[in-house]
């Protein structure tokens, strides 16, 4: 009698964490190389006044993996190279580079037409910036600011697949960056929020093949003046092609 207890609440309770989510899996278990463009409009330290427009160039690896329990994970590592300020002669644009990881935990619903995945965020994002010939005493001619951040968040991401082919998405992130570099020729540690707001398609144009399209808008609220030496950004938009495998 005990031995059919034990077995009727492990059946229980491993069907209380069954998931049928494989026409998610059909999209979701993916990696992909994309290429993106966008802009970057900061505020220029030294002035105070003006702003300063940098089209960024993005180079984008991504794992993506939806587990057969609901667990969802997400890692992305992602180089961006400016190609240079677009209003502003004594800038260097910005070079950044990063490596951040999502993991949630996936719920369809509408017999797999429709998906939300609620996740947590951590990473690891360097912002290189800098401008020219400041007039300021002890400050070097060209004075680069080399902010290493860790980055923490939460967000959610909502999913509708419209067939076998074809699958739409919006992502809604709330993160937090604590700058690393610490205090340096009068810059405070430059902490802020980030907020990013993504919407993007998934086309499985083929078996095991993937394109993906995404466009993005992330706005910054910075915690700390700049000393007056660096660029803080202020917010950004851009997009990005991918082309991946489905396994």
């Amino acid at each position: 009698m005990r031995k059919v207890l034990v077995s009727l609440l492990a059946i229980a309770a491993s069907s209380a964490f069954a998931v049928n989510n494989s026409q998610f899996q059909a999209f979701d278990n993916q990696v992909s190389i994309g290429y993106g463009m966008g802009q970057v409009n900061s505020t220029d330290g030294f002035s105070g006044d003006k702003n300063v427009l940098d089209t960024e160039n993005t180079v984008n690896l991504e794992a993506e993996r939806l587990l057969n329990n609901g667990i969802w994970v997400d890692l992305n590592a992602a180089m961006n190279f400016g190609a240079g300020p677009a209003n502003f002669s004594n800038s260097n644009g910005s070079s950044n580079y990063g490596f951040n990881g999502k993991v949630g935990y996936a719920f369809p619903l509408l017999n797999q037409h429709l998906q939300l995945t609620p996740y947590l965020l951590a990473g690891l994002n360097n912002n290189a910036q800098a401008l020219d010939n400041f007039p300021v005493a002890n400050v070097p001619s060209q004075f680069t600011a080399n902010q290493f951040f860790y980055t923490g968040g939460a967000g959610g991401r909502v999913e509708y697949r419209i067939n076998n082919t074809f699958l739409v998405y919006a992502d809604q992130l709330v993160a937090y960056n604590w700058d690393q570099t610490g205090y340096n020729y009068g810059i405070q540690p430059q902490n802020n929020m980030q907020y990013t707001s993504t919407i993007g398609v998934k086309f499985n144009i083929i078996d095991n093949f993937q394109v993906g399209v995404r466009g993005f808008y992330n706005n910054y609220q910075q915690e700390a003046s700049n000393g007056g030496y660096t660029m803080q950004a202020q917010n950004g938009f851009g997009g990005l092609v991918s082309v991946g495998l489905t396994y």
